[in-house]
This record gives structure tokens, sequence and C-alpha cells, in this order.
């Protein structure tokens, strides 16, 4: 079963995205977006722990020949990519128990400038740092393109301005309020994140 499968009942879902070294935090978020509901909040496992290095895979790869560093990329990647997909399907079955369609993916971002070459990373410092952070967004992404879920990227720094644009200030801040008590605690920064860009993500798909 994956996304593209119909029900013309089924309320539409919203994936939410905040990415680090390894992992993310994903936020499963269902409409109607005037008063949505977090269905599932998960911690995602986006590397391999018996593969080392492959947490910070181009940090790793840095002091390598480049076709050792080519092809060690290349198997994080493939690594990495398997993880996400796992998620991405475990999300859209629990979004089909809710009866619910899970169709958008929101995954924060930081500058969102593009990267060169892998060659061109491993020589630049910031730009290998820039790349760690980019290698686990695009493997979410990818994922969920491969479900025919759709992904928007939205820059950090400005995912809360956009939402309480749409929703307003008030009810955006009482609104993460109220979820984080019926969650429970650990209700983090990286999760109310999440939950803001799914939350911008199902409004702008009109849920």
């Amino acid at each position: 079963m994956t996304a593209t499968s119909k029900d013309p009942k089924a309320k539409p879902a919203a994936l939410g995205i905040r990415a680090h070294s390894g992992w993310a935090a994903a936020i499963l978020l269902a409409g109607p977006s005037a008063a949505p509901q977090i269905l599932e909040r998960r911690r995602i496992t986006l590397c391999d722990p018996a593969t080392e290095g492959s947490k910070q895979p181009f940090h790793h790869a840095e002091p390598m020949r480049f076709p050792d560093a080519d092809r060690f990329i290349a198997n994080c990647t493939e690594s990495s990519g398997r993880y996400a997909r796992e998620a991405v399907t475990q999300f859209i079955a629990v979004a089909k128990t809710h009866r619910c369609k899970l169709d958008a993916c929101g995954i924060l971002t930081a500058s969102g400038r593009a990267l060169p070459d892998l060659g061109s990373i491993l020589a630049s410092h910031a730009l290998i740092h820039a790349a760690e952070g980019e290698f686990y967004r695009d493997a979410m992404a990818h994922a969920c393109e491969h479900e025919n879920i759709a992904v928007s990227r939205v820059k950090e720094r400005e995912i809360e301005r956009w939402i309480a644009s749409r929703v307003g200030e008030k009810t955006l801040k009482s609104a993460l309020a109220a979820m984080g008590q019926q969650l429970g605690p650990p209700w983090t920064a990286d999760e109310k994140h999440a939950t803001m860009i799914a939350w911008l993500v199902l409004d702008s798909a009109g849920g």
C-alpha cells in the first residue's frame, strides 16, 4: 500500500521533518489544518550504526583517497535511503490506520543552497558541514518522492513566521502548547519545529 492509494473518505495528513546527523525528528499531522492533530511522533534513525563514520559521512570521507571516499558516500547514501524508506512506509501505515492519506512532507533546511560535486565538498570544511545537513534531508525527501508524497523545503529560520502568518501567532502558540500537553514530555524544539513545517504543508495543500 502506498500513498497513491485513494480513499475518498481519507483525511489529509502531512509529515514534518527536522533532520540532524544520523537521525531526524518526525511528526505526522492530520487535518483539517484549522485544528490539526498529531498522529505520531518519532525519532528516525538514518544511519547504519554498524558502519564506522556513517553518522557524519563527509567528515569521515575527508581524509580518504577520492575513489574510496566516493564509494563510502555511495554506500552511506544507500543505507540511509533504506532507513528513510522504511520510516516513510511506517508513517503511511500509521496514517492509513487513522483513515488518513499521507501525501505531503515538509523538510526544514538551513541555507537551501545547492552543493557542488563531491570533490569540491571534501576540499572545503564549510561545505562538508553543509553537505552533512543536506545528506539526511535528501534521504527523507527521496524516500517520500518514492511514494509519490509531495516534498516542500522551508528554511528553518523562516518556518515560525510562515506558519504564524497562515494560522495566526496566538493560534500557533496555543495549539503547540495543547499538542505538547496531549503528547506528554519530552516536547522538544525539534518536535515543535517538525510540527510547524507539517502544519504549513498541510495548510498549503488545503487540508
